[in-house]
């Protein structure tokens, strides 16, 4: 991936010194042009079609507008953006991972978004867009917010005699009860490096859902009280002999699909692919709680809209986003991108919700939910991360407590942030 001071070199060089392209905003909107789209959505089956056809909306809005998909696959898609945006080039409109939101606000990459709004669709915006402003500029705007529940197959836990967890002890000792009742699995959540960066949101669910933070803005606070508590009562979950252990992600859905697992913690979008299938578990075998931890926080999984500060149709492009945040727009995209969160708390249809009922625990949790992006240590998370993640995997597998390994998690970040 191209380095944040390489992109900001070449955007210095491009503009003169001014922190983003030369070039000017381009023709009037109502002239229109081509627009340029990335987003790797557009290579998922089925929902990318979906979505491009909420996109398109725009063209008959705008006649003279036409927008282009750069389909790029997820796997590629931050070093093809990082590349093309490097080389003074690059879409008009991308879409961005959180982790990703940082480097490319700090090198000048993205066009800042002050008054392309009107005053209703301001007020409409949730509070977590704020979560896109870099130095006091607004540079993008939720995209889509994937929010965490905890989830569970309703039969199993019938059989097993269980209640929907409410506290760190309900859920420790469900997951024992579930699988000495029943065999099967009782609970399950990502607890490997070799799926670090979604594992980094999924094991942030729970220093967030204790009241804790990786830092307040200024210092790093890995090893707070609140994180410590979070991870002893990980660790506790793992070792209550009904956890999944050694389970990826893919290994425990599948199972969860296949009736096989009782409870996880996972995101809306992944439990939907889970019960949209010819599983033997479908939407209405399943039912979902916010998480049963005493702050009331959570992280998402969240992704941006932003526009390329190398574009040559600044206009067109803002007023897609305008178009966009209107609550017209918002309620075509809240259904294209279900079950995920919009920039709005636009609801989604009715059919869809009596369909998937479980939706309501995890748009209830969004409304208390915090991006895994470490405030002020926003381009430094990604080496912070591997350190946190590094401590608490030894901490599964060596034994030592929680407080040691957030202790040891806080020295090694300070020493790499101080």
């Amino acid at each position: 991936m191209a380095t944040i001071a390489a992109l900001a070199l070449t955007l210095t060089a491009c503009s003169g010194g001014g922190g983003g392209a030369s070039q000017d905003d381009g023709p009037p909107a109502e002239e229109g042009g081509t627009l340029t789209f990335a987003n790797w959505q557009w290579l998922e089956p089925g929902r990318g079609e979906d979505i491009l056809a909420a996109v398109k909306e725009y063209e008959g809005v705008n006649a003279n507008a036409t927008i282009e998909p750069q389909e790029i696959t997820r796997a590629d898609y931050e070093k093809t953006i990082s590349t093309q945006i490097g080389s003074g080039a690059g879409p008009d409109i991308l879409i961005i991972p959180d982790p990703f939101f940082p480097e490319l606000a700090a090198s000048g990459a993205l066009e800042p978004l002050e008054g392309v709004l009107d005053a209703d669709s301001e007020s409409a915006l949730r509070e977590s867009n704020e979560n896109y402003m870099f130095e006091d500029e607004q540079l993008g705007l939720i995209w889509e917010a994937v929010p965490y529940a905890l989830f569970y197959n309703n039969t199993i836990m019938s059989e097993a005699g269980v209640e929907p967890p409410t506290t760190p002890e309900d859920l420790t000792t469900a997951a024992q009860t579930i699988q000495e009742a029943t065999g099967k699995t009782g609970f399950v959540v990502r607890h490997q490096l070799n799926e670090e960066a979604p594992w980094w949101t999924d094991y942030s669910n729970w220093a967030f859902g204790f009241g804790g933070a990786w830092s307040d803005g200024e210092q790093l606070t890995i090893n707070s009280e609140e994180n410590v508590a979070a991870a002893d009562a990980y660790l506790n979950a793992y070792n209550s002999g009904g956890f999944g252990v050694g389970d990826d992600a893919s290994t425990y859905r599948s199972k969860f699909a296949a009736g096989e697992v009782g409870m996880v913690i996972d995101n809306s979008s992944a439990l939907l692919t889970m019960v949209s299938g010819d599983g033997a578990v479908q939407s209405s075998d399943v039912s979902a709680s916010t998480l049963p931890f005493p702050g009331g926080g959570s992280a998402y999984a969240g992704f941006s809209i932003g526009i390329n500060a190398n574009s040559d149709n600044k206009e067109l492009s803002k007023d897609f986003i305008r178009w966009m945040m209107t609550s017209e727009a918002q309620s075509t995209f809240v259904e294209a991108l279900f079950p995920s969160g919009i920039a709005t708390d636009v609801a989604a249809p009715e059919s869809l919700i009596e369909a998937n009922p479980w939706i309501e625990a995890f748009y209830e949790q969004l409304d208390n939910s915090s991006s895994v992006v470490i405030p002020g240590f926003e381009t430094q998370t990604p080496q912070i991360r591997t350190i946190v993640l590094t401590e608490v995997e030894r901490m599964l597998t060596s034994g030592v407590s929680a407080q040691e390994a957030m202790d040891a998690a806080q020295q090694q970040a300070e020493a790499l942030a101080p």
